[in-house]
């Protein structure tokens, strides 16, 4: 996908609102788009979105080559934000630290009736695990649009959505809409390219207060056990994982490590890139900003592994603790498209993952000076 077509998908999507328990305007973006690619769209209860892609191999059966398990790409649908409560109090939902809720600081509530830009005018909840709550008041002084907006009506920083500057991307919720564009984008260029691989995209909800839509969709067993999962997250940008320096094949983040087996795959998948491109770039490291999908999906059981970007202003945490647009590089987005759709077209070596690493440990065997 030339960088052009994926900026307009990823301007598109970073306008649409959304906020724990209110992503439908991002969802049903998502729905739109991958029916429009003739895709199978399958919703759950939960409100979960899963899009499946099957293409058998020349000369076998559906039934035969989609018996190995899919790969399952995994992205999330919210971002931290406030949700209406009685009055003129919100809550925030998603974690952030409490100088984030000074004063006059701006917030965009989106109501039935429109738009209505608000600030803060006190914080009187407590820092997590306690909720989080503020008292707002119309910007500019009052409290009379607060009249507008109803219980459960929800908002956002009072930040840019879209803004290029170089090669960097800023916007209001990179994390993780982003994620989704991303596997639009891929889904997009596995059928432009008439790819023969087995791949899913689950588009979950309401991540940022407890994995909730990917435990949903383990309790409704709509992803197979035998699945591989892999998460696409924008993670806060650590020393040794620098935005510019190219895309992050994650060896797990701050609860849990990954599959070995899933990480090696994604490697050999970044491999291939550089075969083709030896200007790509990738990172193999640590994201322990924060916990991610990947996580929740190890935790129940899966094989996980994970991709990421390193992401600046984390959760819009800026300096002194200011909400300020999150930001990415857009080569490193360019890359981690270009890896996840070489991950799409080496989906058959997924079972051979162990076996990968064991010869490469027989390889180091045969080098050394002397056996023991």
């Amino acid at each position: 996908m030339e960088r052009r077509e994926l900026l307009k998908l990823a301007e598109y999507m970073l306008r649409l609102p959304t906020a724990p328990y209110h992503e439908h305007a991002v969802r049903e973006f998502v729905i739109q788009y991958c029916r429009q690619l003739g895709l199978h769209v399958g919703e759950d209860r939960a409100g979960n979105v899963v899009v499946k892609h099957e293409r058998p191999q020349a000369g076998r059966s559906r039934h035969r080559e989609t018996a190995q398990p899919p790969l399952v790409f995994v992205a999330h649908m919210d971002h931290p934000g406030f949700e209406m409560l009685r009055g003129h109090r919100a809550e925030f939902l998603g974690g952030v630290p409490r100088e984030m809720f000074a004063r006059g600081v701006g917030v965009r509530m989106f109501g039935r009736d429109g738009i209505c830009p608000m600030e803060i005018r006190r914080f009187i909840g407590s820092a997590w695990p306690k909720r989080k709550l503020v008292d707002l008041k119309a910007a500019g002084g009052g409290a009379r649009a607060t009249r507008k907006l109803r219980k459960g009506d929800f908002g956002m920083w009072n930040l840019p959505a879209f803004r290029v500057v170089g090669d960097r991307l800023h916007a209001a919720a990179i994390d993780d809409v982003l994620g989704s564009v991303v596997m639009l984008a891929t889904l997009t260029e596995v059928l432009r390219r008439r790819l023969r691989t087995h791949v899913w995209c689950a588009f979950t909800r309401a991540e940022e207060v407890g994995f909730q839509g990917a435990l949903a969709l383990v309790r409704a067993n709509k992803i197979p056990k035998t699945a591989v999962v892999i998460s696409i997250e924008m993670s806060k940008q650590r020393p040794w994982a620098r935005i510019g320096d190219g895309p992050v094949v994650r060896v797990g983040d701050r609860s849990s490590i990954f599959n070995p087996g899933t990480t090696a795959f994604l490697l050999r998948a970044a491999a291939r890139c550089r075969e083709r491109q030896p200007q790509f770039l990738v990172q193999r490291c640590l994201m322990d900003g924060g916990s991610c999908e990947a996580t929740a999906f190890a935790g129940c059981g899966y094989r996980t592994g994970g991709l990421c970007l390193p992401l600046g202003n984390y959760h819009n945490i800026g300096k002194r603790r200011r909400p300020q647009a999150e930001y990415v590089s857009i080569r490193d987005l360019e890359q981690l498209l270009n890896l996840a759709v070489t991950a799409c077209a080496e989906w058959r070596t997924l079972p051979a993952t162990n076996a990968i690493l064991k010869k490469r440990l027989l390889a180091l065997a045969k080098s050394v000076p002397r056996p023991l």
